[in-house]
């Protein structure tokens, strides 16, 4: 049953708020106070709220999936500990710059957005005491003048309820970059700022004591925000041990994996089937926030041993048998990612490619209604990245390939051109925008494209803007997520090489037909007869054109 009517202040009043700062610490350090917060809270009954500061760490969302969300080479090669919080939704960068703050108390059914809202309107209030005046933006951000302050997250288990939420007092943005594998902070359609732009600080303290006050304002507002009747600072106790954080490593053989995006946010999958096609291993992830804590393990073993043909009803009989809630998701969603899923075998049984390849095919379909064989029986059109041309290449900023050999983009261009569909290299996060309008207004069914998943999760709506169906191919290699430079690459200037999957562009255009009145391919050229490329020029090899290469392909 899913829960609909939130508390009033008077269900949840209590009588004191108990406060304190622990000081700076490491990340497993302060996720056993987290821990031990959370006993006192359920065992007392009483609110706690504590101030911390915390060393470099990696802190993961209660259900994310730690390869999707973090760089975990990078956070090794700095030693930077990855800790798994309680508390939902995305990951964190967390430093000493950082005011940290987590607050537990008792409750018995509290829906997350509304609380969500309470608490954060309630930190904004003690920030405006204080002399800053920021606004909450929901779900999960505190603003000031339109640029991120700070956020906070919550979790549910044995009623209580877990808030943890953070406020730049200042921020390393390189570092919090390359652990990041996916940035979280807000980005508008119009344009783009630097990095640390998008960011506001707390003003510096000035003097002694502005930290505490601080402090003080916000247990204040917050203990208003719970109705309670008293605040009360008292220092915070030592933890007695520090749990092993680090999140388990799935082993055995590559599982079929598939996210897709939610509005309340990115819900990911990893599956085996047994011989009968049945569910043989199932780990649900996501950067999300939902009740109670433990839901996705009891979804994953309510569906052991199913059938794709079975999920509907099971999922129906799962959710209408216990209390639930999925902020800004829905079993709907849940539905389609176990569908996606399933798709997996299909797509390697067709493709004759192993797991680890068709999980590099990503499915667009705002719909819902086709799976990826549909999807590709209808595309008319082939989006390529300008980043997975060599640097060197004359084309690599324009439509258009000389099929030189030297690329596989080369390959994309000479299968496309074989099947009489449109090419286009996209120079940049607005061309993509102008190449996917214009083909909606030409009437086109689907498309193929490639770009890396971070990319489709960061500009999902731009694809779901457009309303048309598309198999999305990811790339590898040096791609802008990987070096933080996703600015340049959005505006057109990454420099690094990107790399298509040659072997499964390959299978994948063997299932798009040849659209009618395709002209024959050309009669290759006899050796040693001069080339010019589209511009005129003549290539020999050594100009700062593809060698060999005039342009073949090229989208009007």
């Amino acid at each position: 049953m899913k829960l609909k009517t939130p508390p009033s202040t008077a269900e949840s009043r209590m009588g004191s708020l108990g406060w304190g700062d622990s000081g700076l610490r490491d990340g497993p350090a302060n996720l056993a106070l987290d821990r031990e917060q959370r006993v006192h809270t359920r065992s007392s009954g009483t609110p706690l709220l504590r101030f911390y500061a915390c060393t470099p760490t990696a802190s993961l969302g209660a259900y994310e999936d730690e390869a999707h969300a973090l760089r975990p080479a990078y956070c090794q090669s700095r030693g930077i500990p990855i800790v798994r919080r309680f508390s939902g939704g995305g990951a964190l960068y967390l430093d000493p710059g950082q005011l940290c703050w987590t607050l537990t108390m008792p409750a018995t059914e509290p829906p997350l957005g509304p609380w969500l809202a309470r608490l954060g309107k309630a930190v904004c209030r003690g920030l405006t005491a204080h002399g800053v005046s920021p606004r909450f933006r929901a779900p999960n951000d505190i603003e000031l003048e339109g640029r991120k302050l700070g956020s906070l997250f919550l979790g549910v288990e044995d009623g209580v309820l877990l808030a943890q939420g953070t406020l730049f007092g200042s921020l390393d943005v390189e570092t919090m970059l390359k652990v990041l594998r996916v940035p979280k902070e807000k980005l508008t359609p119009e344009g783009f700022r630097s990095a640390a732009g998008r960011f506001a600080v707390l003003p510096p303290p000035g003097r002694d004591g502005v930290l505490r006050e601080l402090q003080e304002m916000l247990a204040e507002a917050l203990g208003a925000a719970l109705g309670v009747l008293s605040c009360k600072p008292a220092p915070w106790p030592e933890t007695a041990s520090c749990p092993d954080t680090t999140p388990a490593k799935a082993d055995g053989e590559e599982p079929y994996s598939a996210f897709i995006k939610t509005a309340g946010g990115v819900l990911l999958g990893h599956l085996r089937l047994d011989g009968r096609g049945r569910v043989a291993s199932l780990q649900l992830r996501g950067n999300v926030q939902m009740r109670p804590h433990g839901l996705f393990t009891q979804l994953q073993d309510w569906l052991q041993g199913a059938s794709e043909g079975e999920l509907p009803p099971r999922l129906s009989a799962f959710f209408s048998g216990r209390l639930w809630e999925l902020l800004h998701f829905s079993p709907d969603d849940l539905l389609t990612l176990l569908r996606r899923l399933f798709e997996r075998r299909r797509q390697a049984t067709a493709l004759a490619l192993p797991a680890e390849a068709v999980n590099t095919i990503m499915v667009h379909d705002p719909e819902g209604r086709r799976d990826t064989f549909r999807i590709l029986e209808a595309a008319e059109a082939v989006l390529v990245p300008y980043c997975a041309k060599p640097a060197w290449c004359k084309w690599r900023h324009r439509d258009g390939c000389s099929e030189c050999g030297l690329c596989a983009v080369g390959d994309a261009y000479r299968l496309a051109r074989e099947r009489g569909l449109q090419v286009v290299t996209v120079r940049n996060f607005e061309h993509l925008e102008e190449t996917l309008g214009r083909l909606r207004a030409g009437g086109a069914g689907a498309y193929l494209g490639m770009c890396c998943n971070n990319f489709f999760l960061k500009r999902e709506y731009a694809f779901r803007a457009a309303g048309m169906p598309a198999v999305l191919l990811d790339i590898s290699g040096s791609n802008c997520y990987d070096l933080g430079q996703e600015q340049r690459a959005y505006a057109g200037t990454f420099q690094a090489v990107a790399t298509l999957n040659g072997p499964v562009l390959e299978k994948v255009m063997q299932f798009v037909p040849r659209r009618p009145g395709t002209p024959a391919l050309p009669i290759p050229r006899a050796a040693g007869t001069r080339r010019r490329d589209a511009l005129g020029e003549e290539v020999d090899g050594k100009s700062g054109g593809c060698p060999d290469g005039d342009v073949r392909h090229q989208f009007p």
